[in-house]
């Protein structure tokens, strides 16, 4: 199985490529798939670097994945919360209990949107927080909800963290530190 991450015009670059680099780093099948509404590949991210997905969102031949990520990033987020089949696929993998994962707004602008944070305790970008409850939110860079099989993070500068954590996830604690060691983290 493989993991399944969103990206869309807008959508923040470093996260996008943390997550996905560390992933393969891990030796994780990951698929790119766009959400633009052109049904084009290549997107324009946040800050105007260019990224090219493996499949637009309707593309897809396979619909089971171990997990599904959604990088932050403005207008990005909004345009994954408003792709009809993203939401779908987030909605059925939370009924499966599968993983889901979302970085910086989109733990607010994306899930909470749609209802599929639940009561799960979660973070985001600080520029969002005001948008969870007192209940809801925690403050730490990266968050694992394991009742809800929801992980969540701050932004940019804790992708590779928040990616490094779907990895102990999906495979265990001791890939995730042989893959952080050579990335010489903090």
């Amino acid at each position: 199985m493989s993991v399944l991450v969103l990206v869309a015009p807008g959508s923040e670059e470093i996260e996008t490529v943390a997550i996905v680099d560390t992933l393969v780093r891990a030796g994780i099948e990951v698929v790119l798939a766009s959400c633009c509404p052109a049904g084009e590949r290549q997107i324009r991210a946040s800050r105007g670097v260019q990224l090219v997905a493996d499949c637009h969102l309707d593309e897809l031949t396979i619909r089971d994945f171990e997990a599904i990520v959604v990088p932050g990033g403005l207008p990005g987020s909004e345009v994954i919360r408003d792709t009809p089949l993203a939401i779908e696929l987030l909605k059925a993998q939370a009924a499966l209990g599968r993983w889901r994962a979302a970085i910086c707004a989109a733990p607010v602008v994306v899930l909470q949107h749609h209802g599929l944070l639940e009561e799960a305790r979660v973070t985001c970008h600080p520029g969002f927080q005001s948008h969870l409850s007192a209940a809801q939110l925690a403050t730490d860079r990266v968050v694992r909800d394991e009742a809800h099989r929801l992980i969540t993070s701050q932004g940019p500068g804790s992708a590779i963290e928040f990616a490094l954590e779907l990895v102990r996830v999906l495979r265990d604690d001791a890939l995730a530190e042989r893959v952080a060691a050579p990335m010489v983290l903090p």
